[in-house]
């Protein structure tokens, strides 16, 4: 018997083919693995942008909340000083609440054609900032307001809900009380408003 050529089958064989098998299993991915994972992390990074989109516009959306809660500050502390509130809301009369009550009038922060105006400008399905008073000449009631791009129920429950379009109230008149949300395009829809009724 010839116990060398069953010693080196049994031993030296089998490293042969341990190594063909090492070989093969690092050669890497295949193509079809590759274009799986691929197609993974680009649906992944497709719901993280959507997402991202969502919170960038909540987060304008809270800007616009507290612009809106500041200038009302303003109006109330003009008010205590000179027993009525602004007659205007073009960007001269605005301006007049500088700086003794805010540095600066906020604006919009998505619409960059937005002016000092609280006049309630229309430009691309969104609306500038609003103001609005009652009477003509030295006000006592007066309204300002926000469109929302998201359905913010904490913020739209709590608002004033005025509306001024009738009744005689001059400027920029909105019905506070259209909480039609999303936004979907339309102008003055999807209204946070404060003020005084």
């Amino acid at each position: 018997m010839n116990f060398s050529g069953i010693l080196s089958a049994g031993f030296g064989g089998g490293r042969a083919i341990n190594a063909k098998r090492q070989v093969k299993s690092a050669r890497g991915f295949t193509l079809i693995e590759l274009l799986v994972v691929i197609a993974i992390i680009s649906i992944l990074a497709t719901l993280l942008l959507l997402q991202l989109g969502v919170a960038r516009a909540k987060a304008r959306d809270a800007k616009r909340i507290a612009d809106v809660n500041q200038v009302r500050s303003a109006m109330e502390l003009y008010f205590d000083d000179n027993g009525h509130y602004l007659a205007g809301n073009s960007a001269a009369s605005m301006d007049s609440l500088k700086p003794s009550y805010l540095i600066n009038i906020p604006r919009d922060p998505l619409l960059t054609t937005c002016t000092d105006a609280y006049d309630g400008t229309a430009v691309s399905g969104l609306n500038c900032y609003g103001y609005t008073w009652s009477p003509a000449l030295a006000p006592t009631h007066m309204q300002i307001w926000s469109q929302l791009e998201q359905n913010n129920i904490n913020a739209l429950h709590n608002d004033a809900d005025i509306n001024s379009v009738a009744g005689g109230w001059s400027g920029a008149t909105a019905d506070g009380s259209i909480e039609t949300c999303p936004n979907n395009g339309t102008p003055k829809n999807c209204l946070f408003d404060l003020g005084q009724p």
